[in-house]
């Protein structure tokens, strides 16, 4: 609902507090409250409780006095029924921007602003003011003050910011899943021809006895590298970066006779790799052979191709 901005005529005649008798004691004159634009009509609930509204100081009365400003907005600051939310000059105007706290008639609090005389005395001149209208916000039936409008804007972070921030939470999400789906596509394993050959010599390589115990850790873990190799890249199953608890269930079910030495080799490897505990002497060359049987075993049931059988004419 739109504010109309209020003038508040202020016109200074008071008693002198302090001066000499033959001071002229001028009439006192009233604030007045009327629309700005003149002649602009201001409904009883166009001003609510909290609302700020515009006024302007007009003042008036013997020469040579000018009213201290400052005195006007401590004394109104003073006064719970209203606040002083700013000051400014216009036109050689003073104007406040006040709030109201009382619904109903309300009257601007008689209060006493200083004016300054010509010859340097500060007179206390009291501040009359008409009724005003103000329009409660209670709702029907209560009897408390239910909405209160803020007098200065919430210094907080703004909606917007939550609704972008949220957006780009969910656009950096939905980039991190794509990039992950983006690589395990690109991480899935390459079929080589040769990868049964390749496991094989490697295999018969580490048959040899390490000297140390460092060596046999070395060479066991070797062994199962070369295994999880062939079964990446010679079969397409997942076995580099899954764990042999991981492995074992996913292998296809036609390894189901295969399965147990393949837990019994993947199992005594993981305690060299993780464990750090060195195979027995011997332990590595027992290892690469049962490596070797894995992997003939495995190759051996490879699908051989389909040739598709063509039936011979037979003549009549």
């Amino acid at each position: 609902m739109s504010r109309w901005p209020l003038v508040l005529a202020l016109v200074v005649a008071a008693q002198p507090i302090g001066v000499a008798a033959q001071e002229a004691e001028p009439s006192a004159v009233r604030i007045h409250v009327v629309p700005d634009p003149p002649g602009a009509d201001i409904a009883g609930d166009s001003l609510t409780v909290g609302d700020a509204v515009w006024v302007t100081v007009q003042t008036s009365g013997p020469g040579g006095h000018y009213l201290l400003p400052e005195t006007l907005v401590e004394a109104y600051g003073e006064r719970p029924e209203l606040a002083v939310l700013e000051s400014a000059r216009q036109d050689g105007q003073l104007r406040l921007r006040v709030a109201l706290f009382r619904p109903g008639s309300f009257v601007l609090p008689t209060v006493e602003a200083g004016v300054a005389t010509a010859e340097g005395d500060t007179l206390r001149v009291p501040v009359y003011a008409d009724t005003i209208q103000v329009a409660s916000v209670l709702a029907p039936g209560d009897t408390l003050l239910a909405d209160i409008k803020p007098l200065w804007v919430n210094g907080g972070i703004p909606m917007w910011f939550w609704i972008l921030l949220a957006l780009l939470v969910a656009l950096a999400l939905l980039a991190w899943w794509w990039w992950r789906r983006r690589d395990q596509v690109d991480e899935l394993p390459k079929l080589r021809p040769d990868a049964y050959r390749i496991a094989r010599r490697q295999l018969q390589s580490l048959q040899a006895e390490p000297p140390t115990s460092a060596r046999r850790i070395a060479a066991a873990t070797e062994i199962g590298e070369v295994v999880r190799e062939y079964l990446a890249s010679g079969w397409a199953v997942s076995a580099r970066e899954r764990t042999t608890f991981e492995l074992l269930p996913a292998l296809p079910e036609r390894w189901q006779s295969i399965r147990p030495a393949l837990a019994s080799l993947l199992s005594a490897i993981d305690l060299a790799k993780f464990a750090r505990l060195a195979p027995e002497p011997g332990e590595v060359p027992r290892l690469a052979s049962a490596g070797l049987e894995c992997v003939d075993r495995l190759e051996q049931t490879r699908e051989a191709p389909e040739i598709p059988e063509v039936e011979e004419a037979v003549a009549s």
